[in-house]
């Protein structure tokens, strides 16, 4: 338990914790260490986007924010639901009783289109203006850009509706991925010589567009390459609703509900119709063999 009195507070939806998100955190610790403070991060769940559109889907879980947060050295993470009591406090109420007395804020740290308090009519200038009133500090960082591009949670999620996985991973820093237990399907893969393991999704987490990715997936904390399709499988004429389902390079184990973690780091194609399951399992074997290519192109090891 930290003896340290004050903290330092970095305030944002987080939603992806994308290389924006990681480098105010940065901020953030640096000003809490030289002044020997707690850092601090105050967030909401649900967000805003999710009380106005109840189909908002996340680009993290909850847990897989607290873990990141935890690989960035946030020492206290602050989740409240943004509700009515949140939504009705005026600019300067949030500012008396979120970050003086409830966070125990002496330094702010927020992004330069930060809003807050009652219809978000509090910006980065007035949190500066009614935060000295009680002591805080405020440092308002300057937009994030890559290849002159701002990075967003928004620019992040259009590139992963496209598929565009190289970019989605580019702007978030870290490789999505997508997590779930193992549940059964219908084993059509098996009898082709592509046996898969069908995951069901975690509720409320944003899936990249319907296609063919080139994956790494962790089973039981080992690293397997394999290829992951998310789509109807129009081949398949039993298939019903979106599944997603990973073909493992070199694994054939039984693997039903466990959770696993599939990486997604290049986009192979878009899901077609083949005329019969023969023209599939071709197909899937072009799919492995770019795979295989690609990875080793990337340095990255498949043994």
């Amino acid at each position: 338990m930290t003896t340290r009195k004050f903290r330092t507070v970095v305030l944002g939806n987080f939603d992806g914790i994308h290389r924006g998100h990681q480098q105010l955190i940065h901020l953030g610790r640096q000003i809490a260490d030289q002044n020997d403070e707690e850092l601090a991060v105050f967030t909401f769940y649900p967000q805003i986007h999710q009380v106005l559109d109840p189909a908002f889907c996340y680009l993290l879980s909850e847990q897989q924010k607290l873990e990141r947060f935890g690989n960035l050295r946030v020492d206290v993470v602050e989740t409240v639901p943004f509700d009515e009591t949140i939504a009705t406090l005026s600019p300067e109420e949030f500012v008396k009783t979120i970050l003086a007395e409830k966070l125990r804020a002496r330094h702010i740290v927020v992004g330069f289109n930060y809003s807050f308090g009652h219809k978000g009519a509090g910006n980065p200038q007035l949190l500066q203006e009614l935060a000295e009133k009680y002591q805080i500090a405020v440092t308002v960082m300057e937009p994030y850009q890559l290849d002159g591009e701002l990075v967003c949670s928004t620019a992040i999620r259009q590139a992963l509706r496209d598929g565009n996985v190289e970019q989605a991973n580019h702007l978030l820093g870290y490789t999505y991925s997508i997590e779930g237990p193992v549940v059964h399907g219908n084993q059509i893969g098996r009898t082709i010589g592509f046996p898969t393991a069908n995951i069901q999704p975690q509720e409320g987490i944003l899936l990249p567009g319907n296609g063919v990715y080139a994956a790494l997936t962790t089973v039981d904390g080992k690293v397997y390459p394999g290829i992951l399709n998310i789509g109807l499988r129009p081949t398949i004429e039993r298939s019903t609703g979106v599944n997603i389902e990973v073909n493992l390079f070199g694994f054939d184990d039984d693997i039903y509900g466990k959770t696993i973690r599939t990486e997604l780091h290049y986009f192979l194609r878009s899901e077609k119709k083949f005329e019969n399951l023969d023209a599939l399992k071709a197909q899937l074997q072009q799919d492995k063999e770019q795979t295989a290519k690609l990875f080793e192109e990337a340095g990255i090891s498949l043994n």
